[in-house]
């Protein structure tokens, strides 16, 4: 008769295996077993029988159920799905850290190599039953890892878009005041444009982007994140509140997909980052002493 052939799966990129050893590793007992839809990346155990794992699965590779996954067990063996994040198809949850038996923090991002995707802190105090995502409007930042000094004082590794690494630290501690804000500038009349070739005017940040060479003038974001609208002439880039400081401000810069777009007549050209997206900058000057801070889509240095 004809051989029986067994299906190929569905997906051959995944497959998710979990396995346990309660004699150091002479015996192994599966506990998950799952082809097509996911893949794990981390586990972490308070105890014995409480852990909590976290997995993903991409739509554009095919996953047959793409997004983050959490499972977690309160027995040591049974591990039950508990949460998914699935709302761009490239959701990820990299890390995973239990605090005590009913507190975990797991993390990762919304949407994997998103320039502004916002950051998965997602953290639960009942077991898994419920989650709020802690992450403090952090933008374009995938949490790898975790690491608890205690409950509450935690830090945790992160790597954007660009590959550039940060470490990220909660604490719960009162935050520093915010510094008081300046007097308002006068604002620039029609004739003088911002977003300029730096020096930058009053009330703009100058600023580069890491890795390119260049700079550029970056007015502050509004209080309901809109942009001042009057570019150089001829420049159709979008003002767009896309940068942040290590204190929370944020600012604006000209979003662009080709260097025809910015102000080539003053020597702009578009620093693509990123998905075929970039920022205006100007070629920079070697004066000025720099001070480093965080930003998003990028990381940039105000001088």
């Amino acid at each position: 008769g004809a051989e029986k052939v067994d299906a190929a799966p569905t997906n051959g990129t995944y497959t998710a295996e979990l396995w346990k050893s309660s004699d150091g590793g002479k015996t192994w007992k599966n506990l998950i077993s799952d082809e097509g839809k996911f893949y794990f990346n981390d586990i972490s155990c308070f105890d014995e029988t409480h852990c909590v794992a976290v997995g993903e699965g991409f739509a554009r590779d095919g996953s047959t159920q793409p997004g983050a996954r959490v499972y977690v067990t309160s027995d040591g063996e049974t591990f039950n799905l508990v949460h998914q994040e699935n709302s761009t198809g490239a959701d990820s949850l990299m890390a995973a850290y239990m605090v005590s038996q009913t507190e975990h923090w797991v993390g990762g991002t919304t949407k994997s190599g998103g320039l502004t995707a916002p950051a998965l802190m997602l953290h639960s105090t009942d077991g898994g039953k419920s989650y709020k995502n802690e992450n403090n409007n952090i933008l374009g930042q995938m949490v790898t890892a975790f690491s608890f000094v205690s409950s509450s004082h935690a830090y945790a590794t992160s790597v954007n878009a660009m590959q550039s690494c940060s470490l990220l630290e909660l604490t719960d501690a009162p935050s520093p005041s915010p510094s008081p804000s300046p007097s308002p500038s006068p604002s620039p009349s029609p004739s003088t444009p911002e977003y300029e070739k730096p020096p930058c005017q009053a009330g703009e940040a100058e600023a580069s982007v890491t890795g390119t060479s260049g700079k550029l003038c970056a007015p502050p974001c509004s209080a309901s994140g809109s942009c001042p609208q009057n570019p150089p002439k001829d420049v159709t880039a979008t003002p767009a509140c896309i940068l942040q400081d290590q204190s929370g401000n944020h600012y604006c810069a000209l979003e662009c997909t080709k260097t025809s777009e910015c102000d080539q007549a003053g020597g702009s050209t578009c620093s693509i980052l990123q998905g075929g997206k970039g920022v205006c900058t100007y070629a920079a000057s070697k004066s000025g002493r720099a001070t480093f801070m965080t930003v998003t889509p990028a990381e940039v240095v105000v001088v």
